[in-house]
């Protein structure tokens, strides 16, 4: 095997230690669980740089941070206020017997799956398009409603962990070492992957605007 500075496999070990770091401070900065949404958008940014073979070490992470931190934040409490309500809502209707009982944990279940939706958009969003925040909620809402087949393999995707725990809980902690590694940078990256089809007709022509 070749270890020369040159070879494949330092190119790929380099590379593969890129996507650890930004990992490891994604979820660094996601301990206060308030800044989750400026982390994930700063993670986000520093994806985007990886991909195009650009500087994506801590300085590019923490001025995206930066940058989106009060936008980011806001977009994460709102998500995270209406999904605790929908979680309450089922709490509370899953012990009531009533009549259209069903009829209601469906429209929570598919009020739930539209944030989510929304949610894996909407940060991808945010860290590659300026914009208000009103404008981004109806333009990530939009580009769901466009683009819904795209959408549902980001949300397969980010719930993969989730399912995983759920339905095949040795399986989530045998692959517990590799999300705390780069399991959610590599997420990330398969996010932006397909998101960017969705985002390509928005681009100018010389390339993605700079998160």
């Amino acid at each position: 095997m070749n270890f020369s500075p040159d070879s494949r496999f330092f190119a790929f070990c380099t590379r593969l230690v890129e996507l650890v770091k930004i990992n490891l401070l994604w979820m660094l900065c996601c301990l206060p669980l308030f800044t989750v949404g400026a982390a994930t958008t700063a993670m986000l940014t520093c994806v985007y740089a990886f991909r195009d073979g650009e500087d994506c070490g801590s300085r590019v992470f923490f001025r995206a941070f930066r940058k989106h931190f009060g936008k980011a934040t806001v977009l994460w409490l709102l998500i995270s206020f209406f999904g605790a309500m929908l979680a309450l809502d089922y709490a509370i209707v899953a012990y009531l017997e009533f009549p259209g009982r069903m009829a209601v944990i469906v429209l929570i279940a598919f009020l739930a799956l539209s944030l989510v939706l929304v949610s894996g958009m909407i940060f991808p969003l945010v860290s590659q398009f300026p914009g208000k925040i009103k404008e981004m909620v109806i333009n990530a809402i939009l580009l769901c409603l466009a683009n819904l087949p795209k959408m549902l393999l980001v949300t397969a995707m980010n719930l993969l962990p989730v399912l995983l725990f759920l339905i095949l809980p040795q399986a989530f902690f045998f692959a517990g070492f590799l999300l705390i590694l780069c399991g959610f940078s590599l997420m990330a990256l398969y996010d932006i992957t397909v998101i960017e089809k969705i985002f390509a007709p928005f681009r100018p022509e010389e390339g993605h605007a700079k998160g």
